[in-house]
């Protein structure tokens, strides 16, 4: 069976940025975990992000996930985040690592490159890493992959997160950036875009 480790730095950066692909994986077999880093400020809050999280993942097909509960805003790469993601590199021994691309422009997004780079050093074995794209457009994007037929399950996952959504239209703003992707890629009606991250890190000297 396929292992598929998705890492995010808050609940919802996954189905935003990948929740097509986290579905299409999910529905051919592939077992999924999602590693969430942070967590809400008080308790209150941070149990209805779980629940709505919960709710979402189980329409998206994730088998597994786990909290490392990082307070620190913005998010560093310190030694209990790190030792969160080797965590799970060691624990579910993926054959893809999923994460927001390093160029990500909101800080907590664009660390997360970094502390799993720290991880896999630390873990000694290599994992292909794929960078998704939650706000801010990959320039160069290296790989694509077609969800027409998973986009309404992709929508309605993001519709879980109800909190978020009061805030902004996130589903609208993902919808948006996959037309957009497939109208300029041809590869399919509405497109995830990823890089190679670890290539990336390599290549900004990170």
């Amino acid at each position: 069976m396929k292992q598929r480790l998705v890492i995010a730095a808050h609940a919802d950066d996954e189905t935003i940025g990948c929740g097509g692909t986290i579905s299409k994986y999910a529905e051919a077999g592939a077992d999924i975990f999602v590693g969430v880093l942070t967590r809400d400020a008080s308790d209150e809050q941070h149990q209805v992000r779980r629940d709505e999280a919960a709710a979402a993942w189980s329409t998206l097909g994730v088998a597994r996930s786990d909290w490392a509960m990082m307070r620190s805003h913005p998010l560093t790469v310190g030694e209990s985040s790190v030792d969160a993601v080797v965590g799970w590199l060691e624990t579910f021994r993926p054959d893809l690592v999923f994460i927001p691309h390093p160029g990500e422009q909101d800080p907590d997004h664009a660390v997360v490159s970094r502390i799993v780079a720290s991880a896999i050093l630390r873990s000694g074995h290599f994992f292909r890493v794929l960078g998704y794209e939650v706000w801010t457009p990959i320039l160069r994007p290296a790989l694509f992959e077609d969800i027409t037929d998973v986009m309404q399950r992709k929508m309605e996952a993001i519709q879980c997160f109800a909190t978020q959504m009061r805030e902004r239209d996130y589903a609208s703003g993902a919808e948006g950036l996959n037309r957009f992707r497939g109208v300029t890629t041809g590869n399919g009606r509405f497109v995830e875009a990823f890089t190679e991250a670890l290539r990336a890190i390599r290549a900004d000297g990170a």
